[in-house]
């Protein structure tokens, strides 16, 4: 078989296998079938588990040792001396446009223990805050509502543990269809034996694998209806199965305004921790035990927190500074109802 499938390859591309770099693997057969297949192929026998493209080959179900080499990945991008003076607009690009990546990469394939995506999203919520792998500091904002798009408030990181379960519920729209892969019918005759997919139970003596796709076939079955998939009003597809696992939520009216492209990425990052009244002010600095009062610095009269600090502190701050942002925020506003609100807005500060 292999020299029948060798010709033909080497006959079309003029490239031949390398012997040298090439394995094969056996698995329930006996020593001198083994043997003869060497001999006839002229490759070594392999041994299970093995790595391809950096990802862990076996027969076994995958173990959290088996992940250790993703988790030193994505420290040691953190522990990069470039990654360490990065603000925080920096260190959000950089958790989406390579740690996450990392890590999604792999949960196209497996289904990656649930202690992995824990320390995994552990490392970049870390790094989000503090510039560093271990935690140094409290979270600013709750890493649920992080992971929300940015038109919902979020920053729009990608939820592993959502993401792992969408990408594995792929199989469960190919068992709801029957579609035409041999897997499927594979499955078909050796699990379910012409039972309905949604109808059907695993036994105890099932593979590990087999008992976690229909684990995650009870969580987005709600979402088929006759075998299709509601979302799409057809087949199952990646993106929306993970939109509806994070669930719809109504976009909040700053959007335009904080996540506009003409705004410095930098100041766009302060002005959404503004509107969700997470900076360092006195008032919340006070709850930790950092100072005994909460009275702003300029006054020394009222506590200090967003609106005070941000809007009513008596700041000698020049007229025409507050008159350029207030027309820069109603320029860049594009919700009308909105940029009333923001024209109505006490923009001048009290001096009595």
């Amino acid at each position: 078989m292999g020299k029948k499938c060798k010709d033909p390859t080497l006959s079309a591309s003029g490239l031949d296998m390398n012997k040298e770099k090439s394995d094969i693997y056996f698995n329930g057969m006996q020593h001198g079938e083994i043997e003869h297949i060497l001999n006839i192929s002229g490759f070594k026998p392999g041994v299970l588990p093995f790595r391809y493209l950096g990802i862990p080959i076996s027969c076994k179900r995958m173990g959290i040792g088996d992940c250790t080499r993703l988790v030193e990945k994505v420290v040691a991008r953190i522990r990069g001396w470039g990654a360490k003076k990065l603000s925080y607009a920096g260190r959000l690009v950089l958790i989406q446009a390579v740690l996450t990546q990392l890590h999604t990469y792999w949960t196209r394939i497996f289904i990656v223990p649930v202690t992995v995506i824990d320390r995994i999203e552990g490392v970049c919520r870390n790094y989000l805050w503090s510039g560093s792998e271990q935690y140094l500091r409290t979270p600013t904002v709750a890493w649920e509502k992080i992971c929300r798009e940015k038109k919902e408030g979020g920053l729009g990181i990608v939820n592993s543990r959502h993401w792992n379960t969408a990408m594995i519920a792929k199989y469960t729209g190919w068992l709801a269809t029957k579609s035409d892969h041999l897997w499927i019918r594979w499955v078909d005759h050796i699990y379910m034996k012409g039972r309905g997919w949604f109808d059907y139970c695993p036994t105890a003596n099932t593979s590990w694998t087999w008992r976690k796709i229909c684990q995650v076939k009870d969580q987005v079955k709600l979402g088929f209806s006759n075998g299709i998939w509601t979302c799409t009003q057809g087949e199952y597809n990646v993106a929306s199965g993970y939109k509806w696992l994070m669930g719809q939520q109504q976009p909040v009216l700053w959007y335009p305004l904080i996540w506009s492209k003409t705004i410095i990425p930098k100041h766009a990052f302060i002005g959404w921790l503004i509107v969700q009244e997470r900076l360092l002010t006195k008032d919340r600095l006070l709850k930790f035990g950092v100072f005994n009062d909460g009275l702003c610095e300029f006054c020394q009269d009222q506590l200090e927190d967003h609106r005070h600090l941000l809007i009513e502190a008596k700041v000698p701050c020049p007229r025409w500074i507050i008159q350029k942002v207030k027309y820069d925020i109603q320029a860049r506003c594009r919700d009308r109802a909105w940029a009333l609100k923001i024209q109505k807005f006490p923009w001048e500060p009290s001096y009595d």
